[in-house]
């Protein structure tokens, strides 16, 4: 590819959107990312709107929020309805009080959800002037009975559970819905929202029409505790959202719900059919790909295709701008294995070579020093934000400390645990584990076996989700952390 576009123009790695670090973002500031500068990963967003899958996994900017994104974006001048939910905080303790009585979680927690988002199913209902309804007179009824209620689907989730969860809540319903005949000046207690949720479900089986429903719920990603209530909450979510959609398409409405959820999330949550759900109704975004082709990887694809839209020109940004080795190792892999192999660390990767770059082809003093600025700007504080949930800010900062202190790309658990107690504050050794588990499952940390024969072997969790972490064997810093650490 020559440095050169058909006005003999010359390229500049700098003209080169690369894109924000979140997807909000980018459809806030340019949401042309989100449309021409994108790719359809196993044709996600096909999925979510037409076909059978309706729960999309993936580790934290694996691109789960830009599905959510450009469905908002392609349909909002159509006639489909889109609606988003952010569970980011959501309030966990109160939702736990929704439904009253004694029964257990696992039989309360489904109901509150369809609760909540039957709710934003109605009122989205409710904006389309083409639904056609078996009963318009409760449907209307039901309507004016949130608003009555004080649950306007304007607010978060968070302001209905807090009503609904307030030991003076009542149910006011005016007219006839369903199966019960209540007048307008009545009310029936929080305990009949069970009741009230099977009336409702009941409403919308008699809903059609020609436009579309989407309910998209997301912001799962910031949702990680060692608190049971949250894993068993999830737990119903994911069950409810399924049973849902399931009873929508058996009776042909118009209504889809979509679940973007957070893949180490998922495999917390208690559930004797999560495999089962996996299997049928998910879709895995992982964008691993074998490191000896890396010209294959959908991570270069993605690179490719934004450098082509802000430079106007088919390009191969790695041929045009980059040299083809670096220490002896392809260029594209090179840049890869200082990723976790998602899209947004390797977009911000190359934002971060972005700024020691000049016109024409890289030097690769520059690139280094970008991964050197992204290292210490971008990776580590992305690994400190992923052990939030898991370890206290003061945790965290000790066992960065404890990392940096060891100036070794790979070691011992025993080595950290020894420098992790080398202040008056040290982290006992429990802790340690701890929170070297949680450093393995976010890909900041990996295992290293070494073989007969000479050969060794490096275990990721990036590589292979089922990986797990082993005391045992010694382990390595992840290449995107060792600038930041300082180690040589």
């Amino acid at each position: 590819m020559s440095q050169r576009d058909s006005n003999s123009k010359p390229l500049n790695f700098r003209d080169i959107a690369f894109g924000y670090s979140s997807a909000e973002a980018e459809r806030s500031n340019d949401p042309g990312l989100l449309l021409e500068g994108h790719i359809d990963f196993k044709a996600s967003s096909e999925e979510a709107l037409h076909g059978a899958k309706y729960l999309f996994l993936g580790y934290k900017g694996a691109g789960k929020s830009s599905i959510a994104e450009r469905i908002a974006l392609t349909h909002s001048s159509r006639s489909d309805f889109v609606k988003s939910l952010s569970l980011a905080e959501f309030p966990f303790t109160p939702f736990s009080r929704v439904i009253r009585g004694d029964a257990e979680p696992e039989a309360k927690f489904p109901t509150a959800w369809s609760w909540i988002i039957l709710i934003y199913v109605l009122e989205s209902m409710a904006r389309d002037k083409d639904i056609r309804l078996t009963d318009r007179n409760a449907f209307e009824d039901s309507i004016k009975a949130f608003r009555e209620m004080g649950l306007s689907p304007a607010a978060e989730p968070g302001g209905i559970v807090r009503m609904s969860a307030k030991n003076n809540f009542r149910l006011s319903l005016p007219g006839k819905l369903a199966e019960f005949s209540w007048s307008g000046s009545e009310t029936k207690p929080a305990s009949d929202i069970p009741d009230f949720v099977e009336s409702l479900k009941g409403l919308v089986r008699g809903v059609r029409g020609d436009n579309m429903h989407y309910l998209l719920i997301d912001g799962l990603d910031d949702v990680l505790t060692t608190r049971e209530v949250q894993y068993k909450s999830l737990a119903a979510l994911i069950f409810e959202v399924g049973r849902l959609n399931l009873d929508f398409k058996n009776n042909r409405v118009p209504v889809k719900i979509i679940l973007l959820c957070r893949t180490d999330l998922y495999e917390r949550i208690p559930g004797a059919n999560k495999n089962k759900t996996r299997q049928d109704h998910a879709v895995e975004l992982d964008w691993y790909h074998d490191p000896r082709e890396p010209r294959q990887s959908a991570l270069i694809e993605i690179a490719n295709v934004r450098a082509s839209r802000s430079l106007k020109v088919r390009t191969d940004l790695f041929d045009t701008f980059f040299p083809t080795e670096i220490d002896n190792t392809d260029v594209r892999r090179y840049l890869l294995e200082m990723t976790r192999h998602t899209p947004r660390d390797f977009l911000r990767l190359l934002f971060h070579i972005q700024e020691f770059s000049s016109v024409g082809r890289l030097s690769v003093g520059a690139i280094k020093s970008g991964l050197r600025d992204y290292s210490i700007k971008y990776f580590l504080p992305e690994i400190q934000d992923e052990l939030s949930g898991y370890a206290t800010p003061d945790e965290i900062s000790r066992m960065i400390s404890a990392l940096g202190r060891l100036r070794k790309r790979d070691f011992k658990l025993a080595e950290l645990i020894d420098a992790s107690g080398t202040s008056n504050k040290s982290l006992p050794a429990e802790r340690v584990h701890e929170i070297v588990e949680a450093l393995f499952n976010c890909s900041a940390l990996g295992n290293i076996q070494h073989r007969r024969g000479g050969t060794t072997y490096y275990t990721f969790k990036y590589r292979n989700r089922h990986s797990s972490f082993n005391e045992g064997e010694s382990i390595m810093l992840h290449r995107g952390l060792w600038k930041s650490l300082n180690v040589i």
